[in-house]
């Protein structure tokens, strides 16, 4: 394995269920397993196999089961962990989302959390020590010689009557203890903080504006301060897939908003957004003279089909990337330079501006409609960039 290079597989927002009536999800504990075009996580095993895929963590942004489903969220672990077995990875995770936490206390009237404290292997991590920090100080951290990883319960409030049961928080005190943790252990080149509840506002499709994890610019803040590297938060949550840099300066984290794998997206977020499975790819090599930058591919569950790669209109399309920050205009005249009168494959172009690589895929389209004003097209293969050129 590549020192540098890092691969994050992300599933997020399961919601398995075991439930009568409306399904609220494509993962029902009782379906075959034997089947890759109706089970999402039985298609996962298959497009694993099929295009060899690796990761060296499998992180879950929470949503294990849907709504406090017990037999749900014990399927759903103990599936990730099969997964992770798949793609070689060297670390299989999660954090607590709302719908894991017993907030109305249907089946034990002392701890909401007891559903995720009772699986096996033990939730979070296997480690006791690790596990003890993350229900007791609301947050763990892995140090690895490759990278640094968060993982914050947002949901560590949940079960209180006094607050809403549907938002996220992080308290100073937990924000306080963060930073000492910063401070005595140095700073790491790949940075990841693995939370539920999405830390800043997420109010597109009308999808909710109250929702959010309360403190949270206090935690982006922290995390781009530059004071402990540079950062990647991985949230899910609101079913609709996104990828952004936070509010601050140069050394804002990036923020990835998983889509769900496996809960049925409904009007109006159905309409710009399928549920998804993703491997990130973070190579510190780049860091130095680009700073934070990876690229990260995406599959959509079709049911009926399997994992498919993902489409222009998926949320997230099939391939993409994050960290170049420059500005489109200026991009879209260097290419010029290279593109002359000639068409040119994607990938020579990449040869010699890898920076495109790294462009979020909002200023992709962004770098599309500047070269658009030069009579230049990118020529795309469901929604990866193969060719570019004058337009006919």
């Amino acid at each position: 394995m590549d020192s540098d290079v890092l691969k994050i597989a992300i599933a997020s927002d399961l919601h398995a269920h075991s439930s009568d009536g409306e399904s609220p999800s494509y993962l029902d504990v009782r379906d075959s397993e034997n089947l890759p075009n109706l089970n999402p996580l039985a298609g996962l095993k298959h497009l694993i196999a099929e295009e060899g895929l690796k990761a060296d963590l499998l992180l879950c942004p929470g949503d294990l089961g849907h709504q406090a489903n017990s037999v749900g969220i014990a399927y759903s672990w103990k599936a990730l962990h099969s997964l992770g077995l798949l793609l070689e990875a060297d670390l299989v995770t999660a954090t607590a989302g709302n719908h894991d936490i017993d907030s109305r206390y249907l089946g034990d009237d002392h701890s909401p959390e007891h559903i995720l404290k009772g699986l096996e292997p033990p939730f979070p991590l296997s480690d006791e020590t690790l596990a003890d920090k993350y229900w007791g100080r609301a947050f763990a951290i892995i140090d690895q010689e490759q990278y640094r990883l968060v993982i914050l319960n947002s949901s560590a409030y949940h079960g209180n009557a006094t607050i809403v049961k549907n938002f996220g928080r992080i308290d100073r005190q937990t924000l306080g203890d963060l930073e000492k943790e910063f401070k005595r252990r140095g700073k790491k080149s790949i940075n990841i903080l693995l939370c539920h509840h999405h830390p800043q506002q997420h109010s597109e499709l009308g999808l909710g504006e109250e929702d959010y994890m309360r403190q949270g610019q206090l935690l982006l803040d922290l995390l781009g301060s530059g004071n402990y590297g540079d950062w990647i938060v991985i949230h899910g949550h609101k079913h609709h897939p996104k990828i952004t840099y936070a509010a601050g300066g140069t050394n804002s984290p990036v923020i990835f908003a998983a889509g769900s794998l496996s809960s049925k997206i409904f009007l109006p977020a159905s309409s710009v957004a399928r549920n998804q499975f993703y491997i990130m790819t973070v190579d510190a090599g780049h860091f130095p003279s680009m700073g934070c930058v990876g690229t990260v591919k995406a599959w959509d569950w079709a049911q009926g089909t399997g994992w498919i790669p993902s489409g222009e209109d998926s949320g997230l399309p099939a391939q993409f990337g994050f960290g170049t920050r420059s500005n489109v205009n200026i991009l879209a005249d260097e290419v010029m330079t290279f593109l002359g009168k000639r068409a040119m494959k994607w990938e020579d172009l990449l040869g010699k501006m890898n920076s495109l690589m790294f462009l979020l895929p909002q200023d992709m389209r962004r770098l599309e409609r500047a070269l658009a004003a030069h009579n230049v097209e990118i020529m795309k293969k469901r929604s990866i960039p193969v060719q570019i050129g004058k337009m006919i």
